[in-house]
């Protein structure tokens, strides 16, 4: 029987496309330390001698940075000695216009990188922020012609992205190691704002980034887990239950296939787009002290421990074992080969998993089965909307016994895919907060990422000894936005394709669609 995989190895990334997709991109590279600056464009010459010169150069695509002497974009290519950093550059839909592309190209790009993180809503005007619900009602529901002033997430008080802050045109990010000698983030810093200074790049903003312990987040859990395996990348990875993912779900050209059977590249011009992948840079808030508090009273409320409610709410122990395994003591043995190797429900390819259907170890409505329901169909189509995470924690790490020191926590970086409407937007907004059509969660929100009505939201948590369904109410809202980009990050040719201002030497105008725009679907 053919599987999956080996319909994705098919369609696998080559050796010489890993020297032209960025690194952290399609594979992590686990740095302890990042910074993203922030940047805006005053001379659109200027930030492509810029751009070009954070590009590798053609026939020297390593991307580790030791042999240049300035600092370059990293690659995927592999190394045989990790590099002293990681950079990544991506431009928003705005800086692209910034940059003077021409007007045929700015449209090839999709609605929803067009339009950012913030939508227009048609009856008043205002920007509403995607996680308010579904797009598409959010730009036309009366209800959401206003937004609350007082809310702590409104876009007046982002750091980047909102309404009250500089545009975003152009974000550098760039990644290393705490304890690495053979170079520091301040020496690194110094050396991009000399760059930046020099190309008439403003900084609007920085926003630093650092590992915790453990690889956790301030919420406790264990992170990274449960990653996408892309077909044709290197290096070692931890096997699941998913099938392999084709390159299509998250690179545009090179003939990629997605799970549509067609490509991301639209009408963008191959020169620009191959290799090319979105990113949803985002800061989230994280209310460390409110979820520590609500897991310790509702254990007392429900009877049980305050590890099995946070467990619950997730879908995975905090110490990483997935309640599919483990589903009453984290000190089940799950080894660290098997810890994602589950399902939801018996399935024609792992016919053997445990039939959890009903949520009975791991609910529903949980974290993690509601961002990635694994095999189950929902919409149709099972191990869909997958995105690969590149957040970071912020702030310094929790203790639950101390008194809260005010100290903003939370998490920063980028979710990458190939089509940020069906697959970020549509986790986000779709699943995390308005599943009209999932059983057993109709009316409820993502209890860990959710935005609640503001009487509090609801979790229920079903049992097999006789009980009725035990109901959380209340939940508050944990996490909340505070900046928001969309940003396109170039492969390595089309960066150089930025840096060269090759539009403005082609002999055909720009924006014509490319031979494998016939290979298009629908994003929704």
């Amino acid at each position: 029987m053919t599987t999956p995989d080996d319909a994705a190895a098919k369609a696998a990334v080559t050796p010489s496309d890993l020297s032209d997709i960025q690194g952290n991109v399609l594979r992590g590279v686990r740095a302890g330390l990042a910074r993203h600056y922030v940047l805006t464009i005053g001379d659109p010459a200027q930030a492509s001698r810029a751009i070009l010169s954070l590009t590798p150069d053609a026939d020297d695509a390593d991307g580790d940075g030791v042999d240049d002497d300035g600092l370059r974009v990293s690659t995927a290519r592999e190394w045989n000695e990790r590099p002293k950093y990681f950079m990544n550059v991506g431009l928003t839909h705005a800086g692209l216009t910034a940059l003077g592309l021409p007007p045929g190209v700015l449209a090839a790009f999709p609605e929803a990188f067009r339009g950012g993180p913030l939508r227009v809503n048609a009856n008043s005007g205002i920007p509403v922020p995607i996680e308010l619900g579904d797009v598409r009602p959010a730009l036309t529901d009366p209800k959401h012609t206003t937004l609350d002033e007082t809310d702590p997430g409104h876009p007046k008080t982002w750091a980047f992205g909102g309404t009250a802050t500089a545009p975003v045109h152009v974000v550098v990010s760039i990644y290393c190691d705490p304890d690495d000698a053979r170079g520091t983030l301040d020496e690194y810093d110094a050396k991009l704002r000399a760059l930046f200074a020099a190309h008439a790049l403003t900084v609007a903003s920085t926003h630093d980034a650092a590992g915790l312990p453990g690889g956790t987040v301030h919420f406790g859990y264990r992170d990274g887990i449960a990653q996408p395996r892309v077909a044709g990348m290197p290096g070692r990875v931890r096997r699941d239950m998913q099938p392999t993912s084709t390159p299509g779900e998250f690179l545009l050209g090179k003939g990629y296939v997605n799970q549509y059977g067609g490509n991301f590249l639209l009408g963008l011009p191959e020169e620009l787009g191959a290799n090319g992948t979105y990113g949803a840079l985002r800061m989230v808030k994280q209310d460390v002290r409110a979820f520590e508090d609500f897991i310790e009273l509702a254990g007392q409320r429900a009877n049980m421990s305050k590890e099995l409610v946070a467990a619950k709410l997730m879908g995975r122990w905090r110490n990483g074992k997935p309640l599919a395994l483990a589903p009453e003591d984290e000190s089940t043995p799950v080894s660290e080969a098997e810890i994602n190797r589950f399902d939801y429900a018996p399935t024609a390819h792992h016919p053997n998993s445990y039939d959890d259907a009903d949520g009975l170890r791991c609910p529903i409505g949980s974290h993690a089965r509601r961002m990635n329901p694994r095999g189950a169909l929902v919409m149709g189509k099972p191990h869909a909307r997958r995105i690969i995470r590149r957040g970071m924690p912020y702030g310094p790490a929790f203790d639950p016994s101390a008194p809260d020191d005010g100290v903003e926590r939370g998490l920063v970086g980028y979710f990458v895919c190939g089509d940020i409407e069906a697959q970020f937007e549509f986790l986000q907004a779709t699943w995390g907060n308005r599943d009209f059509s999932t059983s057993c969660i109709r009316g409820t929100v993502d209890p860990i990422v959710g935005t609640p009505a503001p009487y509090g939201g609801s979790f229920t948590i079903r049992t097999d000894d006789g009980r009725d369904p035990i109901s959380l109410g209340g939940l508050p809202r944990w996490v909340t936005t505070r900046g928001a980009a969309y940003c396109f990050l170039p492969g390595i040719g089309g960066l150089r394709w930025l840096g060269e201002r090759r539009w403005e030497q082609a002999a055909q105008p720009m924006g014509y669609p490319s031979p494998t725009a016939a290979l298009t679907q629908p994003t929704t």
